[in-house]
Order: structure tokens, then C-alpha cells, then sequence
């Protein structure tokens, strides 16, 4: 991975995580918390990329870089959003051995 530069962070985006709870008629409810915002770039996976995710999770089209945040670990029960796209995270990568990135390999929704 090469360095990450401020520049290349150019997409904000808003991370949500599955919350759920009992409603007053004891039904469960699920809803998506806002966690934070945050800089990111997103780029599609194209060929060699694209196959070796896929390995890992079937439906991944798309990697977010973001600088590394300790308080979270992301799982799939987050998500990612940007504008009207939607992302759930598949899986992630933290970087290289300064671990100042997080990649987030993720899925589109639909909303």
C-alpha cells in the first residue's frame, strides 16, 4: 500500500452501526446509528484486486481507505455512506506496519 495523503481522502462519509432494540409493544427494531464522520477514498476493485477479495467475501466491489480509528472495529455490522450510496462492510485490512490506514472492503446497497 502506498502512503496516505490527506489529498486522497477526498469522499466524506457518514459510518452507521445496526442498532437494535424492544419496542413498547415488544416487537425488536432495528435502526442504523451514526457513529461519526469521517475523510475516505473509495475506489472500485478491478481484476487481480477484485478476485483475491472475492476469495474472502463473494459480493465485495469496493475498497474505503480511512485513517485507522482505534475506537472502532468495524464489522459487518456497520456501514458506510456517501451521498446516496451505501456500503456495508464486508471485511477489513488495517494497513501496513504503521497501521495509519484502515481499508474497508465493502458491498453496495441499495437504500
Amino acid at each position: 500500500m502506498t502512503d496516505l495523503y490527506s489529498g486522497d481522502l477526498r469522499h466524506r462519509v457518514r459510518i452507521e452501526k445496526r442498532s437494535s432494540y424492544i419496542g413498547e409493544r415488544g416487537e425488536s427494531t432495528e435502526q442504523w446509528e451514526e457513529i461519526g464522520r469521517c475523510w475516505a477514498r473509495i475506489t472500485p476493485l478491478y481484476g487481480r484486486e477484485l478476485e483475491l477479495a472475492m476469495q474472502r467475501h463473494e459480493s465485495v466491489q469496493v475498497r474505503i481507505v480511512t485513517r485507522r480509528r482505534l475506537d472502532l472495529d468495524m464489522d459487518s455490522s456497520y456501514r458506510l455512506v456517501h451521498g446516496k450510496d451505501i456500503y456495508g462492510v464486508a471485511f477489513t485490512n488495517r494497513g501496513g506496519d504503521d497501521l495509519q490506514d484502515l481499508q474497508i472492503y465493502t458491498t453496495r446497497e441499495t437504500a
